[in-house]
């Protein structure tokens, strides 16, 4: 338990570390911070709940609370990092509202201490299936998006890990019959390979890695490769294709897919997924101006997306408004 205990300090440092030390990089780091905190909340329960059985009820219910949020601020960090949206999304509020639930069930009908076989038989198992359901998505999306679409996003390994660490964390409390205090140690091993990440490879790997991409090609093919991508999307209308994929536009440019996702990643600031919305919203946004006899929908479909919910989410999170107040903007032309 001593382990687990430093597993606690340890948890709190990079807490802060994410939500105070990295905030320039957006809402990813504010997503993973309250996820560890969360974290910590949870497994500083076990550890001090070790030490003093006779703990305060109430420092239970947060950790036993902390639970409930666990799950939703993973999925919203890894799905931060595969969109590269920074802003924040205010529907991840929404998940936590089981914990005000909770709280109100605790404190106007039953405590824990009032009736532990409900709390424990049922209660906090729907807590983990909650978790999970996050968890395990968050997960489907990152191994989707590497290994069945094989497309590459910023951070992909230290993505992967921070969602497989989290999920193989729930599992530990879902199947365990010791679960505080066997959990609490995988934790400390997880925060710890987080915190050596952190502090010895991330910054090296980052280094070498903007060397090597500026040092793979000159300034004539940089412009040659972005010119190339630009006429491939737009002149030849390859961004209606609803199938393009990440591979097959590479291939089209004459790069290899690693090549490829690296050369946008550090030459256009942009993941495959950006790129492609912002070339089909540019196109949108103009057909919204002229096309006035077309629908919101059939302009979506227009442009390669294959749904309107889609749609609808790219172009807010690009121009900042849906597709139907942009349209607003323009008055209709007159037939006069």
């Amino acid at each position: 338990m001593i382990i687990s205990l430093l597993g606690v300090f340890n948890g709190l440092f990079l807490t802060f570390y994410f939500l105070w030390g990295k905030s320039k990089q957006g809402y990813q780091n504010i997503y993973l911070g309250l996820m560890l905190l969360a974290l910590v909340l949870r497994i500083g329960k076990s550890v001090f709940y070790y030490f003093n059985r006779g703990l305060d009820e109430a420092y239970i219910m947060i950790g036993l609370m902390a639970c409930v949020a666990i799950g939703p601020f993973s999925f919203f960090f890894v799905r931060s990092q595969l969109s590269g949206n920074k802003r924040f999304d205010y529907r991840s509020l929404f998940t936590l509202i089981p914990i005000l639930f909770l709280m109100s069930y605790a404190f106007f009908v039953e405590s824990y201490w009032e009736n532990k076989p409900l709390w424990s038989n049922y209660i906090l198992r729907g807590i983990y299936v909650y978790w999970g359901i996050f968890s395990l998505t968050a997960t489907g999306l990152v191994l989707r998006k590497r290994y069945v679409k094989k497309e590459s996003f910023p951070n992909q390994n230290w993505t992967l890990g921070v969602t497989l660490g989290v999920t193989f964390i729930w599992l530990t409390y879902m199947t365990s019959s010791f679960t505080s205090y066997l959990a609490g140690a995988i934790t400390f091993t997880f925060l710890v390979y987080l915190l050596v990440w952190i502090l010895f490879a991330r910054g090296k790997a980052t280094d070498t890695t903007k060397s090597k991409a500026k040092s793979n090609w000159s300034d004539r093919e940089i412009t040659g490769y972005k010119t190339k991508i630009e006429a491939t999307l737009t002149n030849d209308g390859r961004y209606k294709d609803a199938n393009l994929t990440m591979p097959n536009l590479a291939k089209e440019i004459g790069l290899t897919p690693h090549q490829f996702s690296l050369f946008i990643n550090d030459h256009l600031g942009k993941n495959f997924s950006h790129l492609i919305n912002e070339v089909r919203i540019g196109a949108a946004k103009e057909m919204l101006h002229k096309d006035h006899h077309l629908t919101v929908e059939a302009i979506a479909y227009e442009c390669g997306f294959n749904a309107t919910s889609t749609f609808h989410t790219a172009f807010k999170n690009v121009t900042g408004m849906t597709p139907a107040a942009f349209r607003k903007q323009v008055p209709v032309p007159s037939d006069l």
